[in-house]
């Protein structure tokens, strides 16, 4: 059936003339280069802050497209000697071959290995049209080998497989160091490599400073220089407790529960012993 297939495409290619250009720069491994430059589009896009901060997740799943990729490559080289299988031109000199007849074994193909893996690393790092038109190249890649003569429609599917099997696989085993890797660069000086500072993804570390209520959607939390000072927030600011300064509290009368929401804060003459606080 393989072999049948690939006579199919072998005489298609001797027929189309007008095409041998094209597929048989497809069927070099030039043509990997524009994989990879889809992976570096993606990769700068996901740091660029004009598409709205740099995504450190997506940093650390294109980093993973590449490690896979080179991990599927040496994954294949055991294979391909453990199947042992003959290029189909030495078992077919009638064959057209369009490019230099390649040394090895044929299955699984090695550019089509690089390909599957590639494409596969870009949907998971969810660049989805980067990697559609990742997936339509390997497919071209996939069918120039068959058409160029130099493999099997079976080594060239198998390549594919193979390649996104290995990235997909050891993808949930690898992505959580990935992450955590990439987001401790962004808060390191090296922070520059993941896209100089300005992250969707990474949040305030253990030591970042309160941001103020405007800022953050929380709470004020106010410096030491500043408690001895303040001044009482009305009701419309604070919507839980009302805070007075230090030399009110020994003098002002009972604050109403109707002002802090059911909290009262007595001075230290109305309980005897100090100040105190009554459920409202």
């Amino acid at each position: 059936m393989d072999r049948r297939f690939y006579l199919d495409v072998n005489r298609l290619a001797a027929r189309t003339a007008w095409a041998h250009s094209t597929l048989a720069f497809l069927a070099r491994p030039y043509a990997l280069f524009i994989l990879l430059a889809f992976v570096a589009f993606a990769l700068a896009r996901a740091r660029m802050t004009g598409f709205g901060g740099s995504d450190i997740d997506q940093i650390a799943a294109l980093v993973w497209a590449a490690i896979g990729t080179a991990l599927a490559a040496a994954v294949s080289l055991p294979v391909v000697h453990l199947v042992g299988r003959a290029r189909p031109f030495t078992t077919m000199p009638q064959a057209v071959v369009l490019i230099g007849r390649p040394s090895g074994f044929s299955f699984p193909n090695e550019h089509t290995v690089i390909a599957g893996a590639l494409a596969a690393g870009l949907w998971l790092s969810r660049a989805r049209l980067v990697a559609a038109a990742a997936t339509l190249v390997a497919l071209l890649v996939a069918f120039a080998v068959v058409y160029a003569g130099t493999a099997y429609p079976g080594d060239a599917l198998g390549g594919l497989l193979l390649g996104s099997l290995v990235t997909l696989v050891l993808y949930p085993f690898a992505i959580g160091s990935l992450r955590d890797l990439a987001h401790g660069i962004a808060r390191s000086p090296l922070k520059f490599l993941v896209g100089g500072g300005h992250h969707r993804s990474v949040g305030p570390g253990p030591a970042a400073r309160p941001q103020l209520v405007g800022e953050s959607g929380a709470v004020r939390i106010l410096p030491p220089e500043e408690v001895g000072s303040v001044r009482a927030h009305p009701r419309g600011q604070a919507n839980t407790i009302r805070i007075l300064p230090s030399e009110q509290t020994a003098t002002d009368r009972v604050v109403p529960a109707d002002d802090t929401e059911g909290i009262r804060i007595l001075p230290p003459d109305g309980t005897g012993t100090g100040s105190g606080v009554g459920g409202g």
